[in-house]
């Protein structure tokens, strides 16, 4: 290696000239891994040369001599080396955005770091291999549950509710089977499964030939069995009618048929007017004698509501005894006659002895009232022998009362020729949904023996209705059978509008509640009506309101798919109804509405107090149809009641033609009068008051129209049509 000359001095003393020489070879050693730096070591030899001084005085110097040393010393080389780069230890993981989920389990990303410091790389060493970041997914649970919906596990198999309903020939047998809301359980908020948790089925059940008890045809249509008694005005004409017993014969030791093959009645019967002889009428002097009494029909049978036989049945009220005892009233029945009549009542042999009367009861012309025990009332859910059949001599009109006490209702009861085999149900929702004296309920009454009935139930809850064990939900079927004057009552905590009542065998039914509110105000008030078949329903109607300071509820019920037209105060409402839905309105004191249908559909009108001072509390009441409108009505007023009326409803042409009781219209009569156009002209309605007791009303002109009854008092009203099937 070279060498190097250095000058050195000392204070003073010396000054001095080193040379260095340097041996040895430096290596590529890398001994420090951070730095890179060598530190092999090597060795310099240094020569030392100079001049010795003494002082000669202050601040002066002489030369003494000269000198040469000779030593050596060890030193490092200095050489710089690649480092390679590592990794430090990762650090701690940390999350990396927010759980994938709101509610319930999810997953969140973390990540974490390390650096590649340990060395960090240099003088062109490698850098680390590898990444600097790891991400990971773990689950995360946030602190809201999800909600969980209800799913249906799998049906059970079909289980053997019932035995057969017969015991020979085929019959059916119930059949259950269940599943739960358990696939998976609702949890957190979850919506209950939808549907029912018990499935139903019924099938045929075959056993042994059954005995067949013989049956009667129908009977043959009426033949006119002699002449006529009177040779002017009304007389008595005998026709007979004869029926056999092949409907269907009596086989495999069944029983014969009971009762006659033969039937012989006497029926008015007219030839010509006679003079008059007295005040009293004979027929309506402003009518045609087509009917007996003047009113439609054709000597025979009169159309509307007027006849000799009425099947009649009173429905659970809410219980009021002391009430009953104190206003002296419960069950009633009102018949109108234009004539003396002898009437009889008729029932189940086990009831018999519990009626008033049996037979040839003699009533006089104008309005009579019979008085029923509260033992015929019907009960829930259960055959009892509770109908009466009241059979009058001549025609006449009945209107029947159920009053518990505190509230009563009215209705017009159809004379059996007019009964039919399908009903759709009309009722009201129970103002309480815990009250059980709102309940609505239904009742029906049987004329003939081996009527089999089939109720398909409408309701919107998820409830059901128990019937002899079994369970009946809503759309299910409930079959049963019921022999001569037998009744069944059902009831449910629920609106019954849209449930549908079949027979192979005429049938009445009545619907309503026992007891219910229409407004926040007021009393809890009885509510029922019979129904007119469904092929007797219309399809267009003016409905008048019902208290005289009042309105009323009024709901339109379809039994098929109908287009509804709705005229209220100037505006039109249109809206199509399903079979078994209805759609309610409100109509106001001086308002009337028009209601016009592409398919016959049931009217029905709620009288409603419209604030707390008025009189009156809920009724219910058919609206009758253009087609139920007749020219001559006799109608009976029930007694009790502050204040009577009469909605009429009439085309404003025939408005001098109308008379009550012989009399023509006078202002006093009207309380109000309404004006409603539709295409067929203007019609007047009007709201006239009247008395208890019978009346007659017609028109002179023998236009027809519509006639309701109602009245009211503290607390209490009732109302009914004066005619709820087709005169044409």
């Amino acid at each position: 290696m070279g060498g190097l000359v250095e000058l050195c001095s000392t204070f003073v003393f010396a000054l001095c000239l080193i040379t260095r020489g340097v041996t040895g070879t430096c290596q590529t050693y890398c001994d420090d891994k951070w730095n890179g730096t060598g530190t092999y070591p090597c060795t310099q030899k240094l020569t030392s040369r100079g001049t010795t001084y003494r002082s000669c005085g202050w601040w002066s110097r002489c030369s003494s001599g000269s000198y040469t040393m000779y030593y050596s010393t060890y030193k490092c080389c200095q050489q710089t080396c690649k480092v390679n780069g590592s990794w430090t230890l990762w650090g701690s993981w940390s999350a990396y955005g927010p759980c994938s989920t709101t509610c319930g389990q999810g997953a969140r990303k973390y990540v974490r770091q390390r650096n590649c410091t340990n060395p960090t790389p240099k003088h062109g060493g490698l850098n680390c291999n590898g990444s600097s970041t790891e991400y990971i997914n773990l689950q995360c649970l946030p602190s809201v549950k999800c909600q969980i919906n209800g799913g249906w596990s799998a049906w059970t198999s079909w289980y053997e509710a019932s035995t057969c309903t017969k015991t020979c020939g085929s019959g059916l047998k119930s059949y259950l089977r269940w599943r739960h809301c358990t696939n998976p359980s609702p949890k957190n908020g979850g919506r209950a499964c939808y549907g029912g948790s018990v499935g139903r089925s019924l099938k045929k059940c075959l056993l042994q030939t059954c005995p067949v008890d013989g049956s009667w045809s129908t009977w043959s249509s009426w033949k006119n069995h002699g002449q006529c008694s009177a040779t002017c005005g009304v007389g008595d004409l005998q026709h007979v009618r004869t029926r056999t017993c092949n409907n269907p014969l009596a086989s495999n030791g069944g029983r014969e048929c009971v009762g006659n093959k033969t039937e012989i009645i006497s029926v008015s019967c007219s030839t010509k007017p006679c003079p008059p002889k007295s005040s009293l009428m004979v027929c309506s002097t402003y009518g045609n004698c087509g009917c007996a009494y003047g009113f439609y029909g054709n000597g025979f049978s009169c159309k509307g509501s007027l006849g000799r036989q009425f099947l009649l049945l009173f429905m659970e009220t809410n219980s009021y005894s002391q009430f009953e005892v104190k206003e002296n009233r419960s069950t009633e029945i009102y018949v109108a006659a234009l004539a003396d009549s002898n009437i009889t009542l008729r029932t189940t042999p086990e009831k018999l002895q519990a009626l008033p009367f049996t037979r040839n009861k003699v009533i006089t012309r104008g309005a009579s009232k019979v008085l029923i025990p509260k033992s015929f009332r019907t009960e829930d859910i259960k055959i009892e022998k509770k109908a009466i059949l009241l059979e009058s001599t001549t025609p006449v009109i009945v209107v029947t009362m159920n009053h518990d006490g505190n509230s009563s209702d009215t209705s017009l009861i159809l004379p059996v020729e007019r009964l039919g085999l399908r009903y759709i149900i009309g009722t009201t929702d129970p103002f309480s949904p815990k009250l059980t004296a709102h309940k609505s309920q239904v009742a029906i009454a049987a004329l003939h023996d081996n009527t089999t009935v089939t109720i398909q139930l409408k309701f919107d809850s998820n409830s059901s209705l128990t019937y002899q064990n079994n369970q009946y939900f809503s759309e299910d079927k409930l079959t049963l059978n019921l022999n001569k004057f037998e009744s069944f009552q059902f009831c449910k905590q629920a609106d019954l509008t849209g449930t549908l009542v079949g027979a192979d065998l005429p049938v009445a039914v009545f619907a309503g509640n026992r007891c219910n509110k229409l407004q926040t105000f007021g009393y809890c008030s009885h509510l029922m009506e019979q129904l007119p078949p469904i092929d007797d329903l219309d399809n267009e109607f003016i409905v008048p309101p019902s208290l005289e300071f009042g309105g009323s509820k009024v709901r339109i019920v379809a039994a098929q798919k109908t287009h509804i037209e709705f005229f209220f105060d100037g505006q039109k409402k249109e809206k199509v109804l399903d079979p078994g839905t209805y759609q309610d309105a409100r109509i106001y004191s001086d308002h009337s509405a028009y209601i016009k249908a592409d398919k016959p559909i049931m009217v029905l009108g709620f009288a409603i107090r419209m604030n707390q001072k008025e009189e009156g509390d809920p009724y219910m009441s058919l609206v009758p149809g253009f087609n139920q409108y007749l020219s001559q009505y006799s109608i009976v007023v029930p007694v009790g009641y502050t204040k009577n009326f009469l909605s009429v409803i009439l085309k404003e042409e025939s408005k001098s033609s109308l008379r009550i009781d012989d009399q023509a219209l006078s202002r006093d009569f009207i309380v109000s009068k309404m004006e409603v156009v539709i295409s067929k002209g203007k019609y007047l309605v009007l709201i006239l008051q009247t008395s208890s007791g019978g009346h007659r009303v017609e028109t002179l002109d023998g236009s027809r129209f519509g006639l309701m009854v109602h009245g009211q008092k503290n607390g209490d009203s009732y109302g009914y049509a004066a005619n709820m099937v087709k005169a044409s």
